[in-house]
């Protein structure tokens, strides 16, 4: 018994000098203070079997591995078997293939020379921008003519300013042009204002306009607002927005007391006293308080003054044909009258005050074409622009 407890006393006392020798601390935890030698390979350090314990719990996401790290590589998966997807809306990519251009737009010169789409001769004359070259001339009548050789009444003068200038329509024979020069300072004197705001004239070359007139077509018409030009020169906004006064009442039938005044009558009788003038036309309303200031007994420039659709808020004056246009037609004189009376009767009827609207529907009224025109628009369409200036 004495020889086995001296045996087993030894190898416990190796077996801690052996453990001590390896730096490992009583509870199996390297000590951190004890380390192998460097230069002596992992390969020979004494194994050491340390007790197993749980590692502490944590929610910290394991750090990502270096980047110098290399991952073995996955096993390749193997081929997916081919499925065929189902529609979806999803457009198909653009492929760079060359897309046909769309047909050429034909030009108004091209479609003027096709029988079957005659261009309106609106569109034609309403694109020109300048008058044309040669002697200035009106040419055919009123409501179916063109101008040659047009000049332009500058847009602002010592008693007028010209309105609506996004138009491009203060142009006209030169007859016109001297008209408004005489009537404006007259009118300015006769009235007490300061001057006159001119209307639409003609375009460039005349001819039908796109909107607003059957007339002024040959430089022979202008329209003369009712209301006096104000004491400063008016924007090009101003010209646009600012609406003429209304002298006719709600019924159609009489002067409206609140805008009429003893001025427009004599600014009405100033421009039938002008040389030169065919007709002043206005509202119906307008003549038939001309012809009861007047009383009994009418003066003969009343003549001239004619009601006409509209024209409650301007005059229209319009000029005989001039000496140096052969081509142009001249208007029936008015008859032996001084227009008043019965002769009024007609435009104050049912059939003037309230027209029958035309039926849904209907065929609109054929636009007029450069051949419903006289041949010598045609030149004039084509002819060279003359420059302002000229």
């Amino acid at each position: 018994m004495t020889y086995r407890a001296a045996i087993i006393g030894a190898c416990f006392t190796l077996l801690v000098a052996g453990a001590f020798a390896v730096g490992q601390t009583l509870d199996g935890a390297p000590d951190a203070s004890v380390s192998a030698p460097a230069d002596q390979p992992s390969a020979t350090r004494p194994a050491v079997i340390a007790p197993w314990t749980a590692p502490p719990a944590t929610t910290t996401p394991p750090a990502a591995p270096p980047i110098d790290v290399v991952k073995p590589a996955a096993p390749e998966p193997a081929p997916a078997p081919v499925t065929t997807a189902p529609a979806t809306d999803t457009p198909a990519p653009a492929v760079a293939s060359p897309t046909p251009l769309p047909p050429e737009k034909p030009s108004i010169a091209d479609k003027a020379d096709r029988k079957d789409e005659p261009v309106p001769a609106k569109q034609l004359f309403s694109a020109e921008k300048l008058p044309s070259l040669g002697k200035a001339m009106a040419i055919g009548y009123y409501p179916r003519g063109c101008l040659q050789g047009g000049v332009a009444l500058p847009v602002n003068g010592p008693t007028w300013q010209v309105m609506r200038l996004s138009r491009n329509r203060n142009w006209g024979h030169p007859s016109l042009v001297q008209f408004l020069e005489r009537f404006a300072p007259a009118a300015a004197k006769a009235t007490g204002w300061k001057g006159i705001l001119v209307g639409d004239m003609a375009q460039p070359r005349g001819g039908p306009t796109p909107f607003g007139h059957m007339s002024h077509q040959t430089g022979l018409d202008v329209d003369v607002w009712f209301m006096p030009m104000p004491g400063h020169t008016l924007s090009s906004d101003e010209r646009e927005k600012v609406s003429a006064i209304n002298l006719v009442g709600t019924d159609w039938k009489s002067i409206n007391p609140k805008t009429w005044t003893p001025q427009h009558y004599d600014f009405i009788r100033v421009a039938a006293q002008q040389p030169g003038v065919e007709r002043v036309l206005v509202n119906a309303a307008i003549k038939k308080e001309m012809c009861r200031m007047q009383g009994a007994k009418h003066p003969d420039w009343m003549e001239k003054v004619r009601p006409w659709y509209a024209h409650h808020d301007h005059i229209h004056v319009r000029l005989e044909c001039p000496a140096d246009s052969p081509n142009c037609r001249p208007q029936p004189s008015v008859p032996d009258s001084d227009g008043c009376g019965a002769a009024l009767d007609y435009w104050f009827s049912d059939k003037v005050l309230k027209p029958k609207p035309r039926p849904p529907g209907g065929k609109p009224p054929r636009p007029i074409t450069l051949a419903d025109l006289p041949p010598a628009c045609k030149t004039v369409l084509a002819a060279p622009a003359k420059s302002p200036t000229e």
